[in-house]
């Protein structure tokens, strides 16, 4: 069985893949029971986002990209809204598999989660209806080095709330070894659909 990183070895795989692959990871939280998404996504009004109390590096930064959001935008809607138990959690989703941007992988992904202030969100509304946010869950393509301490950071900084992060590598390579019958439909329909353009375009 190939690893992911063999998989997605091009621009042109992650792109058709950044194209469905929210759906296997949401699939697999169903899969191994771990949340149930909802149908459709959540707004977070910025104006109902508190600004971090410290003054440590990750509190200002994340400090200053809320004033930013609440200066040009009025609300962010998340890739996701889960439940477990009867709590609520947001779920972000990036999938930059082949784009580093220059940087070392563990930089890349602590400047972004640190400059997304949906981190701090404290309720979420969805379908005209408010909720309280328990957690944050994040989806990343792949584990960087050193990970374990920018979780723990993330953690103490929007305590009392947790953050929990998912690698889409790991879920997709589980996926394929184990073959989960919705993983192998959700594929093939997917295949379906590029040799279906790919053949109109040869027409």
């Amino acid at each position: 069985m190939k690893k992911a990183n063999e998989i997605i070895d091009d621009s042109v795989k992650a792109t058709l893949f950044g194209k469905f692959y929210e759906k296997i990871v949401l699939g697999w939280f169903r899969e191994k029971n771990l949340y149930e998404p909802f149908e459709g996504k959540p707004r977070i009004y910025w104006k109902d986002v508190e600004f971090v109390v410290g003054d440590s590096e990750p509190s200002r930064i994340v400090n200053e990209a809320l004033k930013e959001k609440r200066e040009d935008k009025q609300y962010c809607t998340p890739d996701g809204f889960l439940q477990k138990d009867g709590r609520y959690y947001i779920w972000e989703a990036k999938n930059w598999a082949l784009w580093s941007e220059g940087k070392k992988p563990l930089d890349q992904l602590t400047e972004l989660l640190f400059e997304m202030p949906l981190i701090l969100a404290t309720k979420t509304t969805y379908r005209n209806q408010e909720y309280h946010v328990t957690g944050i869950l994040f989806s990343w393509w792949s584990r960087p080095e050193g990970d374990e301490a920018l979780i723990e950071t993330l953690s103490s900084l929007i305590a009392p709330r947790t953050f929990q992060i998912f690698f889409t590598a790991d879920v997709l390579e589980d996926c394929i070894h184990k073959k989960y019958p919705w993983y192998l439909q959700l594929v093939q329909r997917e295949k379906d659909r590029t040799e279906e353009f790919f053949s109109d375009l040869m027409t």
